[in-house]
């Protein structure tokens, strides 16, 4: 067998492989998801080192580099790679998991046979399967090359569009990029859209007309509460749009109260009463058992939206608490990034296992009888289904069956959000196998003609038989029948008594962290384009599991985001920026957006399109978008305002003292502010010679970087430039375009040096030349060089470490010095290693 080197994506993956398959397919390493990142526009042109609004595009797809924390990792990968003859790809078998393999590949120039390993499920058979089964990469390489279009799309998009924004519309004095961002700006839009329909709203009333009506053995109330269908078509609802329920706490999902076909005119329902009253007819009555199935099992953006209902969680701490479950020590969950909610159907010989460890525990332990006969549900409608799972990477979250022994010890020790947590994944995977909720449902109607109209009359009511599913998750309830008397379907009865009920509409609910994660992943409901909609709807929305709260978290930081208690509305900031980009590029707060991007990127799979012109496609349309931003007037507050100097606030309160005026709000906190303030009220500011305010001198600091750019560039300031600081602003933006770069330093040098000799490759003349380009080549060389062995004393800490917390030692551990320094201060309290979690928007 030839010399082979497994890629995977993680970790936790490199285990389960192992687990299943050994080393008989060849040495298995991990990744830490990208760990090639695209270089930064101004490692690849020295003049975008200043923001402008240009498209950051330069001619040819960005080149990558390594990631600074897993540069070990990808030593030892090519390390590995050097000897041997093929390589078996084993990342995620999305998209996203493909470009993750197959750059490596590329960036290591290999020049053997290349695999890949397909699977939808990390569990022995599953992984035993995928590997008796490879097939050539070759295969793969549409979707290898879609991906590429969408990183380089994604980046040189969300970046220009960022900076054409932040220079544009940006106030003068604030801190902070003004983000634009392929997943992000819509979700800005989805908030600010909801909070205008809040604030513009107004209320309507709605009649409904109550008829008290009597048959033989009794009385009830019938209701007519729309029109005929004869006279206005009823809404159609697409059946897809019924998913899933409404949980308790997501009002915000659910659309401003529909007018169509509702009773607004008065008069109208007045006619209807008096054409009631009185009125004798047959009854039309059903008599109904019906059951309901259990919901779906939860991928984390059911579980974010369910977290954030129950508890007030974010999306965030949402995501830690699962991942905290799925880590060492405790291992009691799946992995909490899950996009599926449906589980492989191998799975289901895991059942008694599972239903067996959570009735040791006390929290559960009162549904053994309900789940002592585990209904299966097979198929798409239910949870165990292989096709549901066809092009997913991760099904849903369950307990983990490999830590089932443990539940009964572990769960006592758990803080109480871990209990929380797991105790409602636990319950909704008990009930998944739980019988169904079954009720009786009564529905009574009557017509009442007039004006050539069938009108109707109509009550339900729903009596529980059978909780069911319901008697772990709650919501039974004991029904309510509305007191019918026992009647006949075609019995007459009489309308004695009518009464008009107004009704006045309310505005929609704000949306909380959770539910804006959930219409995320479901707003391909809010575009119209039945094509645009169809495959918004296929993609999953917008975002990924893994990264809509980490989207949701950056607007907040960034400042386009508010929170009101549990609610989400934009900042008055982020409706500017919404207002302004709604009129200049409205497609970027668009949805919609990545369903256009998607269907460029299934041309390139499916070799209809190169992965360039799919690219060159997006980004003409973004100069576009760059344009219409730049004729924009508007200047946005926004991001964080940089502090006046203490001579600023100095000279401010000395005016408003002399002047006895208040100072306005933000003059001492807001440069931008306090600069106003000064220009308007500076009582001994020098004059020009048609007495008009003359303009702020050069600072000291503009003077320094001024003077530090004409040495570089052998020239003097211009006399004419000296003359105010915007004129000196005007020269330094166009000298930093034309300046030679900045010589390495002798730190720079040094390290260099020792780079070149451990990888045996020269440095290149010109990057001895230019602090830029020797960083650049740094970053390039670095995979090329040997990783550094730790020293004994360092493996057998890292060893004792791993021995006491009961944790595998990587071996990245054990081959490199930096990888095992980081081992011991990650588990001892020192510098806490952050992961590079893969992402499918950079966050700009």
């Amino acid at each position: 067998m030839p010399e082979s080197v497994i890629i995977c994506e993680k970790a936790s993956q490199a285990k389960a492989i192992k687990a299943a398959v050994g080393s008989r397919y060849g040495v298995v390493l991990p990744a830490r998801g990208h760990i090639l990142t695209l270089k930064e526009p101004d490692e690849v042109r020295e003049d975008w080192k200043t923001w402008s609004s240009e498209l950051l595009w330069p001619g040819k797809f960005y080149p990558k580099k390594p990631s600074p924390d897993t540069r070990a990792l990808l030593a030892a990968i090519k390390a590995a790679a050097d000897g041997a003859d093929r390589i078996i790809i084993a990342t995620d078998c999305d998209r996203e998991g493909q470009l993750i393999g197959g750059e490596i590949v590329d960036y290591l120039r290999f020049s053997g046979k290349v695999y890949r390993a397909m699977f939808n499920a990390e569990d022995p058979k599953s992984l035993q399967k995928a590997f008796a089964n490879l097939e050539p990469n070759e295969k793969f390489q549409g979707l290898y090359m879609a991906g590429q279009a969408r990183e380089q799309a994604d980046q040189t998009t969300n970046l220009s569009l960022t900076r054409a924004a932040t220079v544009t519309l940006r106030t003068p004095g604030a801190k902070g990029a003004i983000g634009i961002g392929r997943v992000k700006t819509p979700v800005l839009g989805i908030v600010c859209k909801r909070e205008l329909e809040i604030r513009n709203f107004k209320p309507q009333d709605m009649f409904e007309i109550d008829a008290d009506t009597s048959v033989e053995n009794g009385r009830f109330i019938l209701t007519c509460s729309k029109l005929p269908g004869s006279l206005i078509k009823e809404q159609e609802i697409d059946p897809d749009d019924e998913d899933d329920e409404l949980q308790d706490g997501e009002d915000a999902l659910a659309a401003a109260e529909s007018m169509k076909g509702r009773i607004l005119d008065r008069r109208l329902a007045d006619g209807l009463k008096g054409a009631a009253a009185g009125h004798s007819g047959p009854l039309s009555a059903k008599f109904e058992k019906k059951h309901q199935g259990p919901p779906k099992l939860f991928d984390l953006t059911a579980m974010q939206a369910a977290c954030s209902a129950r508890f007030g969680w974010t999306g965030d701490h949402t995501l830690d608490v699962a991942q905290s479950l799925y880590a060492a020590p405790y291992h009691i969950l799946t992995y909490p990034r899950a996009e599926a909610q449906h589980v492989p159907e191998n799975n289901i010989a895991d059942v008694p296992a599972i239903v067996g460890a959570l009735m040791g525990t006390s929290d559960f332990r009162k549904h053994a009888a309900l789940v002592a006969k585990p209904q299966v549900r097979r198929g798409k409608s239910g949870h165990f289904c292989d096709k549901a799972l066809e092009g997913m990477s991760h099904y849903a979250i369950i307990p983990n069956v490999n830590s089932a022994d443990s539940f009964s010890t572990v769960y006592p020790r758990l803080n109480a959000d871990q209990k929380n947590l797991f105790n409602m994944v636990s319950r909704q995977y008990l009930a998944a196998l739980a019988p169904d909720f079954e009720y009786r449902q009564t529905t009574v109607e009557m017509s009442v003609p007039w004006k050539g109209h069938d009108w109707t009359f109509r009550n339900t009511g729903r009596v529980p038989l059978v909780l069911g599913w319901k008697e772990i998750l709650g919501g039974g309830g004991q029904g309510q029948e509305n007191d019918f008397p026992q009647m006949k379907n075609g019995e007459t009865a009489k309308i004695d008594d009518v009464n008009i009920r107004t009704v006045t509409t309310k505005p929609p609910a704000r949306y909380t962290e959770g539910s804006l994660i959930k219409v995320m992943k479901e707003c391909w409901r809010l575009v119209e384009d039945p094509a645009k909609r169809a495959r918004l709807k296929e993609a999953k929305g917008i975002g990924t599991s893994a990264t809509r709260g980490e989207v949701v978290k950056g607007l907040f930081a960034q400042g386009q985001l508010a929170r009101k208690g549990k609610q989400v509305l934009p900042s008055e900031g982020g409706l500017q920026l919404y207002d302004v980009l709604i009129q200049a590029c409205p497609n970027v707060v668009d949805p919609a957006r990545t369903a256009a991007w998607e269907m460029l990127f299934d041309s390139v799979e499916k070799g209809r399109m190169t992965a360039e012109d799919a690219v060159d496609k997006i980004l003409k349309l973004t100069q576009k978008e760059i344009n219409n931003i730049k004729g924009s007037d508007v200047r946005i507050e926004i991001g964080t305002a940089s502090k006046p100097t203490p001579k600023m606030i100095a000279a401010a309160k000395k005016i408003a003292e002399r002047k006895g005026i208040k100072l306005p709000a933000g003059t001492i906190s807001n440069s931008g502010k306090c600069r106003t303030f000064l220009e308007e009220h500076l009582g001994n500011r020098p004059k020009n010679a048609d007495g008009t305010d003359a303009p702020f001198p050069p600072s000291e600091k503009q003077m320094e970087m001024a003077r530090s750019l004409a040495d570089r560039m052998g020239s003097k300031i211009p006399e004419e430039s000296l003359k105010s600081s915007k004129d000196l602003s005007g020269w330094i933006d166009q000298a930093m375009k034309k300046a030679p770069p900045r010589a390495p330093s002798e730190k720079q040098l040094a390290f260099a040096e020792r780079l070149s000799d451990e990888a045996g490759v020269a440095i290149p003349v010109s990057a001895l030349k230019s602090s830029k380009e020797l960083s650049s080549w740094m970053d390039d060389t670095m995979g090329k060089a040997p990783a550094r062995p730790p020293s004994e004393k360092q493996i057998g800490f890292a060893k004792k470490i791993a021995e006491e917390k009961g944790i595998d030692l990587p071996e990245s551990v054990e081959a490199d010095m930096k990888e095992c320094s980081a081992f011991i201060d990650q588990h001892t309290g020192g510098k806490k290693k952050t992961s590079n979690r893969r992402s499918s928007e950079p966050s700009y």
